[in-house]
């Protein structure tokens, strides 16, 4: 019994996905843990979250097959009503690797995954958050809607949990270092929530991630002019010089970008969040003005939002 007990997985934990790419809180083992490799290791995020595991639902937006001089892997991006977050399947995943190169022509399509988070920090700075994958299948919207009621519920007894620490001061040494270490802010967290659940329009400003689900390094950015008038592939050149003007120029190859997107779909919609994301990766929008390409593309009856969150283009 005893010998079954050390096989024994610890319960995934639910996280939206901003949360987990903003985790950087991690417990090692002591000298006496060392040496017995069935002793888990926890990482804790922002609202104090205890993580050996995670449980995930979103949508897959892309698949991408990488190599470097020690290994080949399978890395895919997962995106939620919150943000988005990086899978890396290597040799010591092949099912799950195998699992998403099947769904690489598939996407956007949802998934729910299980895995470990993984919190790489390089030398030259930074926190890179992505999940090992130990378990994908593919799944309806109907799940994802559950997994997000449910995840919601959970993440606010979480933060009631830490706003109660912090108030009175009676804290777990847990507690004590996610406090430290995130400094969190309640009502931050609660509006995460409230944007899962649709009830909170996400910011239009540059998120605290780098886009993979990571942890951006502090570095000079660009002037925020020269950010919005990149131009777009195939798309008309961008010479405006006002961000109305720029998302004009673009607003024809984002609503061709939404119809391929909304093809693709199981039910012929695509996640706000998740569209935002190609917007960028497309070069179409920065960061800051994804969501409002999103609007302009809406605005212009392009585009209308059948359910909460979920976008459809009118064709």
């Amino acid at each position: 019994m005893a010998e079954e007990k050390q096989f024994k997985r610890e319960t995934a934990v639910r996280i939206f996905t901003h949360e987990l790419s903003q985790t950087q809180l991690q417990s090692g083992k002591d000298e006496s843990q060392k040496s017995d490799r069935f002793t888990p290791t926890y990482a804790f995020s922002p609202t104090g979250a205890k993580i050996n595991r995670v449980f995930v639902c979103g949508a897959l937006t892309e698949v991408d097959e990488m190599e470097t001089q020690n290994a080949n892997f399978v890395k895919a991006r997962l995106v939620d009503a919150t943000g988005g977050i990086s899978i890396m399947a290597g040799q010591y995943q092949p099912e799950v690797a195998n699992m998403l190169r099947e769904l690489a022509d598939k996407t956007p399509v949802f998934v729910s995954v299980v895995g470990k988070p993984n919190i790489y920090r390089p030398n030259d700075g930074g926190c890179y958050v992505s999940i090992r994958p130990e378990d994908i299948h593919v799944v309806t919207a109907q799940v994802v809607e559950t997994w997000t009621a449910e995840t919601a519920k959970r993440t606010l007894e979480r933060i009631k949990t830490l706003k109660d620490a912090i108030v009175s001061g009676k804290c777990t040494e847990d507690m004590k270092a996610v406090i430290a270490a995130y400094d969190p802010k309640i009502d931050d967290l609660k509006r995460m929530v409230m944007i899962a659940i649709g009830k909170d329009t996400p910011m239009e400003s540059k998120p605290e991630t780098n886009g993979d689900g990571a942890g951006v390094k502090q570095q000079v950015n660009a002037p925020k002019e020269e950010v919005t008038k990149t131009p777009a592939p195939g798309a008309p050149p961008a010479k405006a010089s006002t961000l109305k003007e720029m998302v004009q120029a673009n607003i024809e190859a984002g609503y061709d970008l939404l119809k391929e997107l909304c093809s693709l779909s199981e039910d012929g919609t695509v996640g706000a969040n998740a569209f935002s994301d190609r917007l960028v990766q497309r070069r179409l929008a920065s960061p800051d003005t994804a969501m409002t390409l999103l609007k302009g593309i809406m605005d212009e009856g392009r585009a209308y939002e059948p359910k909460m969150g979920r976008i459809k283009a009118v064709c």
